[in-house]
This record gives structure tokens, sequence and C-alpha cells, in this order.
């Protein structure tokens, strides 16, 4: 009789554990799922680790003194654990990873143990992802009337044009007009408005299957991003001081407020350090190879203006680099990703007869942008733009390899973004 009492003790312990471990799993799948809910909406890594430790929590694990690893992209919560990374359908998805332990104490197995309890884990993983047939988009246009009047001309490339978008597309709440001698390599094109072409286009761009007019309008998608908004308020600050002049050189420096910056000639610019620089005006910078050379350098920064941005002239090859903070490197309160953000309502321009290298997002979704020229250059890793307007009459080249900068991902259609438990 003790040997079967013993025996179906042991069987309840068990089966105990079992509902337990279930328990565990359920907690983690509600978990991972909200954090990844959280990512799709626009939120950050740390917004997104945050959400899946608090569904944790309300379902039971337990939690205490959360620290959050911008390095690591790891936050940790006494028994939680939400690691933010790759996904496994798309290596370029992010993915929201959650492991929850419990310690469940022994009822009878103690008995024939030393042990007073056992730990049970459990761990899920929601990826966040796009519809295989939407891409990433590196250009988007938001300039549409929000009542879907697309009278704006989203995009316009005209002239001696060669663009590629590597493995991303092109997208315009508005029109799409490609004119002259004009290459362009792009995933596809969505607009919602018209696509016309003239000239000799060529190039995937002039493939009627990549072609997508009357697509639905993709609204910005940083608008309720708070993280970056805070971050372009800040340039309505009062100017408190001007650029350290040192010979032809121009230096900068984070959490300063700066008026307009406009700076020419073979003047050098220099940004010192990671972090935020507020600028309550424009910035304008003109290069000129004959006087020397205009050089303009700053990595790991986030520069936010209420003004236009111009930077145009003559550049030596190499003489320009500007780099967005990446998730890990993003402090003094530059923005994950972003490399120049405004809300101004004014033209932009970037021009100049070598490229201009340029790692993260150019946003200015109320204002106009122009390339011409050899201007831009991001093909090497994460070049993306959000414009109210864009005029192409040079060679660009972007892309969107943007995991490590943290930069929201969406779809080229509205409510494209997928989310699904994929461990």
């Amino acid at each position: 009789m003790p040997v079967l009492m013993m025996s179906v003790a042991m069987g309840v312990e068990v089966s105990h554990w079992s509902a337990q471990q279930l328990d565990l799993q359920r907690t983690a799948d509600l978990a991972a799922l909200a954090g990844a809910s959280a990512y799709a909406r626009g939120g950050t890594a740390a917004q997104a680790a945050a959400a899946a430790a608090d569904v944790a929590e309300l379902d039971g694990a337990a939690g205490g003194s959360r620290s959050w690893s911008p390095a690591a992209q790891t936050l940790t919560d006494n028994q939680i654990t939400v690691l933010i990374t790759s996904g496994v359908r798309n290596a370029a998805d992010p993915a929201v990873q959650v492991t929850v332990r419990r310690t469940v104490p022994l009822l009878f197995a103690h008995i024939a143990s030393d042990a007073q309890s056992v730990s049970l884990g459990a761990r899920a993983m929601a990826e966040v992802g796009g519809s295989q047939n939407s891409p990433q988009p590196c250009v988007l246009t938001v300039g549409g009337d929000a009542n879907g009047v697309v009278t704006l001309p989203g995009v316009t490339a005209s002239g001696n044009t060669d663009a590629s978008l590597s493995g991303c597309s092109l997208v315009s709440d508005s029109k799409v007009s490609m004119s002259g001698n004009l290459t362009l390599d792009v995933s596809a094109i969505y607009a919602a408005g018209t696509i016309s072409m003239s000239g000799n286009v060529s190039g995937t761009a002039a493939n009627s299957s990549a072609q997508h007019p009357g697509s639905p309008q993709i609204p910005d998608p940083y608008a309720g991003n708070s993280t970056l908004q805070n971050a372009i308020a800040k340039a309505n600050c009062s100017p408190t001081q001007l650029p350290a002049v040192s010979g032809n050189t121009y230096n900068l420096y984070p959490n300063v407020c700066y008026g307009s910056i406009s700076i020419g000639g073979n003047a050098s610019v220099v940004f010192n350090g990671t972090g935020l620089y507020t600028i309550n005006g424009s910035v304008t910078i003109s290069g000129n190879t004959s006087l020397g050379g205009t050089t303009i350098s700053g990595s790991g920064i986030t520069i936010v203006s209420t003004g236009p941005l111009s930077i145009s002239g003559n550049f030596n090859t190499g003489s320009i680099v500007l780099t967005a903070p990446t998730v890990g490197t993003a402090q003094e309160g530059s923005v994950a990703g972003v490399l120049f953000a405004t809300n101004s309502t004014g033209a932009s321009t970037v021009s100049g007869n070598s490229a201009i290298p340029f790692s993260g997002l150019l946003y200015m979704p109320n204002g106009s942008l122009s390339v011409s020229g050899n201007a831009t250059d991001g093909s090497s890793g994460c070049a993306e733009i959000i414009a109210g307007t864009l005029t192409l009459s040079g060679n660009m080249d972007l892309a969107s390899n943007c995991s490590n900068y943290g930069l929201t991902t969406f779809g080229s259609l509205p409510n494209t973004t997928s989310i699904g438990l994929v461990e």
C-alpha cells in the first residue's frame, strides 16, 4: 500500500509539473506576441521588450528589477528574459524571444530527493514581417492629400538618372513620374495615383509587373514614434552658441542648441561624438574641391532641425561620411537609425559631383527632397528616405539592410505587417 500511494503521489506530482509547464508556455507565447505587436506599431526595441515583460508579469511570471542592455538587445526581469533578435523566416525581420522560468515546490518528490523545488522554463519567439509580395520601402513619399486626392508629384525622376534600390521598393502616396534616360532597379513601385513613363526608361521598374498604380496610401510610419518626434521637438530651442571654428574646421557638439548653419568654401564640418545635434534653423553646406576640399564627418549621430537640409557642391571622393547610430550605439539623445529629421515644409537638396555616403534614415515628411548629381550612395547597408515629395535627377543607391539600426519594419501596402509565433 505505501508503494502504491507513493506511485500515485508521484503521478500527481508529474502531472502538476506538466500543467505548470503548459501554463508557462502560454505565458511565453502571449508575451512574445505582445512584444512583436509593440514593435510592429513603431515601438523601439526597448519598448517592445518592456511590453513583452509587462504581459508576462500580468500572466503570473515573477518580475522584479528590470534592466535593459542596448548592446545585447536583452531585457532581464527576475525570471523573465526578453531578447530582440533576427527573424527565423527572414533574417532581416525583427523578432522578440521571451524566456520565462518558474520555481515549483516539490509536493511529494522531495521525500526521495534532497531538492525542495524544481525549476521549469518555457521559450517563445514572435517574428515581425511583411507580406512577401510587399517589400520594405527604401523610399516613401507621404505628400498625398489625407482624403486620397493625389495631385502632388510624389516621386519625379527625369534626365540622365541611374538609381538602384537594392532589395526594396519605392512607395508614393501620390504619383510617380519617370522620363528621360532613366535606369531604375527596384523590387516594385507602389503609387496611390498614376505611374507614368516616357523617354528611355529601363531597369526592373520598366517591367509592368513591378508597377502598382492605385495602391492604398501608406501613413507616415514614424508619426506616432514618440522617441523620434520628441527628438525633433528639441530643435525648437533657443540657440546658445555658434560652431567652434579651428582654422577651416567647424566643430559641432551634441546637446547644444545651434541656430541656422551655413558653411561653404573649403571648410570642414565635424560632428564631434555620438549624440543628438539640434539646430533651430536650416543646415546648408556647400563644397569646393578647388579650394582644398570640403569634408563632412559624423558617426553615430542624429541631426534634427526646424529647417531644411542642403548639401551641394564639389566634393572629393570619400570626403563625406555621415552615419546614424545603431541600436547599440545610440546615446546622448540620438535616435537609432535616424541620421537627419525635420518637420519643416521647406525644400531640401542633396547634390554633388561625387557620392555622398550615408547610413540611416533621412526623414522630412512635410517637405520636399531633390537629389541630383552623384549625390547619394547607401548601397552598402541601411539608407532610407521618407519625404513629402522626391525629385530625382542623378544617381542614387539605397538599401534597407537596417536590422542593426532599429528602424521600423513596414510593408509597401497598409496592414501587411504580419506577426506570428515562429518558435
